[in-house]
């Protein structure tokens, strides 16, 4: 397991500060190690702040943008350029620097039905406009079959992109974790693994492993 990254995934800033005096920053990495990055969603109420942003520099903590402000409905459309372009101007709005090929990642609920076009057509604007595209979601083709038939139709399509499983739940050792992928994809392909959930009085965050060292460069 020593060579997966450790990172943390949370609604909650990173700098925020808990019951127990800590930030959930330094209780993350009191319980695992230092997070080598934090990944936090660009929109919506709880969206990472510049204050937030200088707060991870400050600790060498590379920043994953989530985009995960649209519903189901929006996703089982064919045109997803237009949310692309809303998640393009939220992370301008914070300063992250476009041309870079920073993954900004979409996250789809563990439920949830999406369609390759739109898939697609979010992933070209992207790519169009100097980032590079990244999909969350659950992986296990037995729990969410629409997942792998469309994410397949997108590798099928040539498109890069980052993927980050959610489900299904790691046990054991991670290196010997073998999901049931989709079918365009092998474990190998799958970058970024969502673990367990963890809970610190109503503060929830994920734990997150990195599969080698290459996917931070498409952090910032």
């Amino acid at each position: 397991m020593n060579k997966f990254i450790f990172g943390a995934k949370s609604t909650t800033p990173a700098n925020a500060r808990l019951t127990n005096g800590y930030t959930l920053y330094d209780w993350a990495m009191r319980q695992n190690c230092f997070p080598a990055f934090w990944a936090r969603n660009i929109s919506g109420e709880n969206k990472i702040t510049k204050e937030e942003i200088k707060f991870l520099q400050e600790k060498d903590c590379k920043i994953v943008p989530i985009f995960n402000d649209f519903t189901e409905e929006d996703i089982v459309k064919t045109n997803g350029a237009n949310d692309a372009f809303k998640a393009i101007d939220n992370i301008k709005d914070l300063g992250i620097p476009e041309k870079n090929n920073i993954a900004v990642i979409v996250e789809i609920k563990d439920d949830w039905s999406v369609n390759h076009n739109w898939m697609i057509s979010f992933a070209e604007t992207l790519i169009n406009n100097g980032y590079m595209p990244g999909f969350l979601g659950n992986t296990d083709s037995s729990l969410n079959f629409n997942f792998d038939r469309q994410c397949s139709h997108y590798v099928n399509a040539g498109l890069n992109a980052i993927y980050c499983a959610s489900k299904p739940e790691i046990l054991g050792e991670i290196g010997s974790w073998k999901p049931y992928a989709p079918s365009s994809l092998s474990p190998e392909d799958i970058s970024l693994w969502q673990n367990k959930k963890l809970n610190l009085n109503g503060v929830e965050y994920y734990t997150v492993f990195a599969k080698d060292e290459s996917i931070l460069n498409y952090m910032w």
